[in-house]
């Protein structure tokens, strides 16, 4: 990729984006950026090298096997977010990989050690990247909290909710997402089952909470869903 190309991604990714020109180009330098197609998948930690990837463009999930083999989708990750070697689980047992959602991604990559270098070398980087993972471990802990206090309706809701505050648009019969998860994926997403999940979008359909089909879900009024 050219450097001018690898300079742009870069000033307009929003961790990088109140950096010099002079520290752009130094990130630029030592980055390595790939293009991805949907479906493609990045094994990273069990990887020897330990690297950190920024996603300029697209969507991916973060899943783990469990140890029947069983797929567990752990997070979401759309453009401008972060994933890799940066586990709060201490032990590195967990199989972890990355699977393409979108048409195609972008995504730019240091290892850590290069990233580490960089953020002692720039203290405005390593200020937006503690900023940064504060908002990750703050997104976490709502997770958790939903685990624990609310019931699977609740929880499904207020993952809709917060889909609909990232990624829907307002049209005029209500906020409108894209829908690219199956069932099964959103059930893993709450800890819940396939069933129960199709269960409960029937009853809020039934309720005119939301209309719902495989290509999108419009939600004619957000307070419902509170």
């Amino acid at each position: 990729m050219q450097k001018e190309i690898k300079y742009w991604y870069l000033r307009n990714y929003n961790l990088f984006s109140n950096l010099s020109k002079e520290q752009i180009h130094d990130l630029s330098s030592i980055s390595k950026f790939v293009r991805m197609k949907k479906s493609q998948t990045i094994y990273f930690s069990n990887d020897e090298v330990k690297r950190i990837f920024f996603l300029i463009n697209g969507k991916i999930k973060i899943s783990e096997m469990d140890e029947n083999g069983n797929e567990m989708i752990k997070d979401i990750i759309l453009t401008g977010d972060l994933f890799g070697e940066i586990s709060i689980n201490a032990l590195g047992l967990t199989h972890e990989y990355a699977e393409i959602l979108s048409s195609e991604v972008i995504l730019c990559t240091f290892t850590m050690e290069q990233f580490e270098k960089l953020m002692e070398k720039h203290p405005a980087l390593a200020l937006n990247f503690t900023k940064m993972m504060g908002d990750k471990l703050r997104q976490l802990e709502h997770r958790y909290a939903n685990l624990v206090f609310k019931d699977v309706k609740a929880r499904l809701k207020d993952f809709i909710r917060t889909w609909a505050a990232k990624e829907g648009k307002e049209e005029p019969e209500g906020v409108t997402i894209r829908n690219y998860l199956t069932h099964n994926e959103i059930a893993s997403l709450i800890s819940s089952s396939r069933q129960t999940v199709t269960t409960i979008i029937n009853e809020l359909k039934d309720a005119g909470a939301l209309t719902y089909s495989r290509s999108k879900i419009v939600i004619p009024d957000l307070r419902v869903l509170s």
